[in-house]
C-alpha cells in the first residue's frame, strides 16, 4: 500500500498544480496571446482548404491580377492566388517555428537540468559546449549549413534552426535551476528520501513551469525569425510556400520598388501578429512566475 505521507504529498502536489493552472487561466495576457495565435492558426488551417485554388499549382488562375473580390490579394506572375498562398504559408511557418522550438527547447531543458542540478565535471563540459554555441555567429553558420545541405525540407529546416537555438535558453534555465536547488524545500525533499530524478520532476520542474513556458514562446519566436530570414535570402525549402518564401518572391520580383504592397504587406503583418501573440504569452507567463511583475490595480 502507498504510505500516507506519499498520499498526502500527492494530494498537496495536485492541489498546487490545479491552483497554478487556475492562475494561468485567469491571466489576461496569456488568454489574449493564446486567442491570437490559435485564431490565426485556425484561420490559416481552415482557410486555404476552403478556397478553390491550389497554393502551389502554377497557372491555376490568371497571371498578375490586382486585388479584387475574387482574389482579395491578387495573383502572382506564375498564376497562383496570393491569399491562398498566405494562408498555406502561415500554416507551414507556424509548423516550422514550433517544430524547431520544441526540439531546441527540449535540448535546452535536458542540458540545463542535467548540468544545473547534478553539477560536477559533466556540468563543466555542458557549460563549455553551451558557451561555444552562444558565442559562434549562429546566423552565419545557419546560412552556411543551409547552403551546403542544398535541398532543404521542412524537417531539415526545423533541425537546423533547433541546433543553433537551444544554447541561450539553456544558460538562463541553468541559472534558475542553480538557484532553486539551494532552496529549503529541495533540502527537505532530500531529507525525505527523494533521489535526484524525483526531486527534478516533483520539485524543480513544477516551480519552473511558468518560466519554461515564457522561454518556450521566446524560442519559437526566435526560430520563426531565423526561418523567415533564411528563406528571405533564398536558403529555405523552395519547393513549398512559407511566409519567408513569399517575401523572397516579392524581393525577386521587385515588389517593394514596384509598389506591389499586396505581395509583401500581408506576410509581414502575419509575422508581426505571430510574434506579438507569443510575446504577450511570454509576458503573461512571466507575471505568473514572478508576482512582482504584476501591475497593481
Amino acid at each position: 500500500m502507498t504510505p500516507p505521507s506519499q498520499l498526502r504529498w500527492a494530494r498537496g502536489s495536485l492541489t498546487a498544480r490545479l491552483k497554478g493552472l487556475k492562475v494561468v487561466v485567469k491571466n489576461r495576457k496569456i488568454l489574449a496571446g493564446l486567442c491570437m495565435i490559435l485564431g490565426i492558426t485556425l484561420v490559416s488551417e481552415i482557410g486555404y482548404r476552403l478556397l478553390p485554388y491550389d497554393p502551389k499549382k502554377m497557372g491555376d488562375v490568371p497571371l498578375g491580377l490586382p486585388p479584387s473580390w475574387q482574389h482579395p490579394l491578387g495573383t502572382d506572375p506564375m498564376g497562383r492566388d496570393l491569399l491562398t498562398q498566405l494562408l498555406f504559408g502561415t500554416t507551414l511557418s507556424i509548423r516550422i517555428g514550433f517544430m524547431a522550438g520544441i526540439v531546441a527547447f527540449t535540448i535546452a531543458v535536458l542540458v540545463a537540468l542535467i548540468g544545473g542540478y547534478y553539477g560536477g565535471t559533466l556540468d563543466s563540459v555542458l557549460n563549455v559546449v553551451t558557451e561555444v554555441f552562444i558565442t559562434i555567429p549562429s546566423l552565419a553558420i545557419l546560412i552556411l549549413v543551409a547552403a551546403l545541405v542544398g535541398r532543404v525540407d521542412i524537417p531539415m529546416m526545423s533541425l537546423i534552426l533547433a541546433v543553433f537555438g537551444w544554447a541561450w535558453p539553456c544558460k538562463v534555465m541553468r541559472a534558475q535551476i542553480l538557484s532553486l536547488k539551494e532552496r529549503g524545500f529541495i533540502r527537505l525533499a532530500k531529507l525525505s528520501g527523494y533521489h535526484g530524478t524525483e526531486i527534478v520532476i516533483r520539485e524543480i520542474m513544477p516551480n519552473m513551469l511558468p518560466f519554461l513556458g515564457a522561454y518556450f514562446a521566446v524560442v519559437v519566436s526566435a526560430a520563426m525569425i531565423a526561418e523567415a530570414g533564411l528563406e528571405l535570402i533564398g536558403l529555405g525549402p523552395q519547393y513549398t510556400i512559407t511566409l519567408g518564401i513569399m517575401l523572397n518572391w516579392a524581393m525577386v520580383h521587385a515588389a517593394f520598388t514596384r509598389g506591389l504592397t499586396n505581395w509583401w504587406i500581408p506576410p509581414v503583418f502575419v509575422l508581426i501578429w505571430i510574434f506579438l501573440s507569443l510575446f504577450i504569452i511570454s509576458m503573461g507567463l512571466d507575471e505568473v512566475g514572478n508576482p512582482r511583475l504584476k501591475v497593481k490595480g
